[in-house]
């Protein structure tokens, strides 16, 4: 299950980047979204072959999903380091650009089921901008976000957006010392964003669960097992098959 990876595009919105692709199912789409970095090489974004990445692609093949690794078209490095949270509407389109575009390219892949996993600052911006204004032809699917998810009220009123409310499932996955200081900027808590991006969404009518973990910060997530507990395997037999052939088994539960 190679990835066609480092694949270059460009928006009309004039924005820039590249994505990994693997070709690893056809009933949706799971995109994931990497937290703020300073150095490209301290990002699982940047490694495709190994690490967080890989189990996702591992897990999204579990599930027959197509699996999307996006990095963000931010150039500016600076501050906050590369972000997908800054510039969120205009970050919104290019990202919007390139589902189209890869739709285009697999039309074999049912492109209404779309799940987005982030976090840290892709998950502000799953909350913010992608499931907020809506994904253009996602009726259904879901979203696991991971140590963040702020909204501001109200959410989900933009035309695009209608179509998930009911029919999508957020789950957000927070630690209870994921809190100010835990991570950049030094008084943004991932613990008040989700408790503020749950009430706001559950408002507007989603599907909203909300699991803190105990005693974890805001490096201690396992992204494949919070994506477990919101969607599993097509069927155990899938799911044990595709985990071996990465050479990796994880035993969960839920909580």
């Amino acid at each position: 299950m190679a990835p066609e990876t480092f694949v270059d595009f460009t928006a009309p919105n004039g924005l820039s980047s590249w994505y990994h692709v693997w070709d690893s199912g056809t009933a949706g789409i799971m995109y994931y979204f990497d937290g703020d970095y300073w150095d490209l090489d301290d990002t699982s974004i940047n490694w495709p072959d190994e690490g967080d990445l890989a189990r996702l692609a591992v897990a999204a093949r579990a599930r027959d999903l197509m699996f999307v690794a996006v990095n963000t078209p931010d150039e500016d490095g600076s501050g906050d380091g590369y972000t997908w949270w800054e510039d969120c509407k205009a970050n919104g389109k290019y990202f919007r650009a390139l589902h189209e575009h890869l739709v285009e390219r697999n039309p074999q892949v049912d492109a209404s089921n779309i799940w987005l996993v982030g976090y840290s600052g892709g998950a502000e911006f799953i909350t913010y901008e992608l499931l907020d204004r809506g994904i253009s032809g996602m009726t259904h699917g879901g979203a696991v976000i991971i140590g963040g998810g702020g909204a501001n009220a109200p959410v989900a009123t933009k035309k695009k957006a209608r179509p998930c409310i009911g029919n999508t499932a957020m789950h957000w996955w927070v630690g209870d010392q994921d809190v100010d200081g835990a991570t950049n900027p030094p008084e943004w808590s991932a613990l008040g964003a989700a408790e503020e991006g749950v009430a706001a969404f559950q408002t507007a009518g989603f599907d909203t669960n909300l699991h803190v973990l105990p005693g974890v910060d805001h490096s201690g997530y396992d992204a494949v097992a919070c994506l477990s507990h919101a969607l599993p395997a097509v069927s155990r037999k899938a799911g044990l098959r595709a985990a071996l052939s990465d050479g990796w088994v994880r035993l969960t539960r839920d909580t």
